[in-house]
């Protein structure tokens, strides 16, 4: 969330690198003091498609999968798509993102609350505010928070069909909100940069590396949705 979206910041985009922190390799030492090899048993392998844990009977879980899923596909959006269907897909994608974060915080595991700040309001501060500008956009449109909540549920519904990594994404989007969401995204794209241009999404300073180890040995999705490479059982 390399642990980021799919795109730099500033500059052309690339894979994976500026809005999630970067981890650092732990060596795990037996009680002698002499390394030992990772080993993750618990978990069965990750799925190749869709989202893996966006349905997770975890509530964090499920609820880190929606976010750091959002923030995936809309980054992939905006560095493959055209500026209007990117905006778009942002501005859908407002409320399932504020309520994925929401839902993280509420749901936070005791082990990682000392990580509370960083994961829930630094590192995605940034591109809350930019959800909540589209959700302001959408208001001034004419929709109503029925129909804005619709539209996250087909932001949903699209990246659970489509995956995360899909280069057309796109969502159905109900003929009565169609011609609003067209004015909001419009408003939108001419209102703020891209994703790949907008430097307030670097959140390299924060330090989420407590929350992404627990979520690499606790969610589904064990920590692909943050760019790192899943460790298999026995080695690295």
């Amino acid at each position: 969330m390399p642990e980021t979206a799919p795109a730099e910041i500033v500059g052309e985009a690339t894979a994976d690198e500026e809005l999630f922190t970067e981890r650092e390799g732990v060596t795990a030492v037996d009680d002698e003091g002499e390394p030992v090899e990772p080993v993750i048993e618990s978990l069965p392998p990750v799925a190749e498609t869709g989202v893996p844990g966006i349905d997770s009977e975890d509530a964090f879980c499920r609820a880190w999968s929606r976010y750091a899923g959002s923030v995936q596909a809309i980054s992939l959006a905006w560095a493959l798509q055209p500026p209007a269907d990117a905006a778009r897909l942002e501005v859908a994608a407002t409320e399932a993102v504020g309520d994925a974060v929401a839902a993280m915080a509420a749901n936070l595991p005791a082990e990682i609350d000392a990580n509370r700040q960083a994961l829930t309001v630094d590192v995605p501060g940034p591109f809350l505010r930019r959800a909540e500008r589209a959700r302001e956009l959408l208001a001034d449109a004419g929709l109503g928070e029925d129909q804005i909540g619709t539209l996250a549920g087909a932001w949903i519904d699209a990246i659970t069909e489509q995956g995360v990594d899909s280069e057309t994404l796109s969502i159905d989007v109900p003929p009565d909100s169609a011609a609003a969401l067209e004015t909001a995204s419009q408003a939108f794209a001419d209102e703020l940069p891209s994703v790949n241009e907008d430097p307030t999404l670097d959140t390299t300073a924060f330090d989420i590396n407590p929350s992404l180890d627990y979520i690499s040995a606790n969610c589904p999705d064990q920590g692909t949705l943050a760019g790192n490479d899943v460790i298999e059982a026995g080695g690295a």
